[in-house]
């Protein structure tokens, strides 16, 4: 018998006992953290950390973990002191694993061990799984909230899109109703000329004076609504302009400064030479 006695068969039962009283260390966690928190439940308030010591001599952080391997892994009712025997009906994980997977939230630790071969892996290894893991959801996260910043950011410029296309057709349909108008007018004003013209030697003096006061008239209401058109122009170009430098304050404050002092001169230089 000896000589079938080899390093991996050695090996092999040293991995079992090992898993088996890691079981057994798993299920005596459990009993203990179902008892916790049925002592922590029956404890007045702030009697809790003086009892741990006093009592079980745990800290609160060890008998924190302890309770919540029961969490996860235990029933909600008090068991056998049999530790061998509850470890029968416990997931295939030893006490260093159960552990380990409390990190993974549990509304997907059964589909993660479902997925890895937990029984083959060592600590180590499964530690690593579960970093992995971790890593790659907080990725997953971090994207899909980039994907949702993105898609927020899209959604804004488009809406700005069309806010400043309707504006365009407004003003494009304002402009072709004041340059109809001032078409109107410069029709009027020139009908006014020609009938003055044709009438200038059968009409008296006053005549005349009225008729090219009606003229001027024309002509100055003319001048006043390209005057308008034009200032309404300026001004909501001018808005934009101001709205699109303060969009460059916070974000590229050079550019900003750069672009302001380029209004700033362009404006007292027209002001200067032109009015």
């Amino acid at each position: 018998m000896l000589k079938d006695r080899t390093p991996p068969v050695i090996a092999a039962e040293i991995n079992m006992i090992r898993h088996q009283t890691g079981k057994i260390l798993l299920a005596s966690a459990i009993e203990i953290g179902c008892r916790l928190k049925e002592a922590k439940d029956l404890l007045p308030y702030g009697e809790w950390g003086k009892w741990l010591e006093e009592s079980v001599s745990y800290s609160q952080k060890t008998a924190e973990k302890l309770m919540r391997v029961f969490d996860a892994y235990g029933t909600q009712q008090p068991a056998s002191l049999d530790a061998s025997a509850q470890a029968q009906a416990l997931p295939k994980l030893n006490y260093s694993q159960a552990f380990i997977l409390l990190g993974v939230p549990e509304e997907e630790r059964a589909q993660f061990i479902a997925e890895i071969d937990v029984e083959s892996m060592s600590t180590r290894e499964l530690q690593k799984a579960v970093n992995d893991r971790n890593q790659a959801v907080k990725e997953r996260d971090q994207a899909f909230q980039e994907k949702a910043d993105l898609q927020k950011a899209l959604n804004n410029q488009m809406s700005k899109i069309t806010q400043l296309t309707t504006e365009r057709d407004n003003l494009k349909t304002k402009a072709e109703e004041l340059s109809k108008s001032q078409t109107e007018i410069e029709t009027k004003a020139g009908n006014l000329r020609s009938e003055l013209s044709s009438i200038k030697q059968s009409t008296s003096y006053e005549t005349v004076q009225r008729m090219s006061k009606n003229l001027t008239a024309a002509h100055i209401k003319a001048c006043a609504n390209k005057t308008a058109f034009l200032y309404e122009s300026l001004d909501r170009t001018f808005k934009e302009l101001i709205w699109e430098l303060s969009e460059f304050a916070a974000k590229d404050p050079a550019t900003y400064e750069a672009y302001k002092n380029k209004v700033i001169d362009f404006l007292a230089r027209g002001l200067k030479e032109r009015m």
